[in-house]
């Protein structure tokens, strides 16, 4: 029973899988995909950012997720990615302890930045689960199509023999 088991995309799936199912699934999947021809890094993106954009589109490519619908929230993606990286270096520099005058005299208090990184981390995490960056994330993009079980062997031994 595969029930429980996600679906993979054709272009991944290792298992055994008929040549009439491999051609039913292609279908499935192109009706699904839209262009990617508009997968072009915003302007307001940083450098950095952009750079990200581009390996992800390219990686994206080899093995065909991503389209033009993933524009908004891939650059959303590459931008708290690129915030993340910033916060990360600032944080290295002024270490996760800081200090703050108040009326009787300096406090030691946790960096803010921390909570700032970690809110980069929770955009970071949802955006990379909706565009399937991981593999995990990847195989429960794919929409199932109903298979209707493979007939038992001893059944259809049967069926031929009544019919001869």
């Amino acid at each position: 029973n595969m029930a429980g088991r996600s679906r993979k995309i054709i272009d991944i799936s290792s298992g055994k899988i008929g040549k009439e199912k491999i051609k039913a699934r292609r279908e499935q999947e192109k009706k699904l995909k839209i262009d990617r021809d508009n997968l072009i890094a915003p302007s307001w993106l940083s450098k950095a950012a952009k750079e990200e954009f581009e390996r992800i589109v390219f990686e994206a490519g080899k093995v065909n997720i991503l389209d033009n619908l993933d524009l908004g929230i891939l650059a959303i993606y590459c931008n708290s990615y690129d915030s993340y990286v910033n916060v990360s270096k600032k944080l290295q520099k002024e270490g996760p302890v800081c200090y703050k005058e108040t009326a009787n005299g300096e406090i030691e208090i946790i960096n803010p930045l921390i909570n700032v990184q970690e809110k980069y981390v929770k955009q970071i995490m949802q955006c990379s689960t909706k565009l399937g960056l991981a593999t995990t994330d990847r195989l429960k993009l794919v929409v199932p199509i109903r298979e209707e079980p493979a007939e038992n062997k001893f059944i259809t031994l049967l069926k031929t023999r009544k019919q001869g």
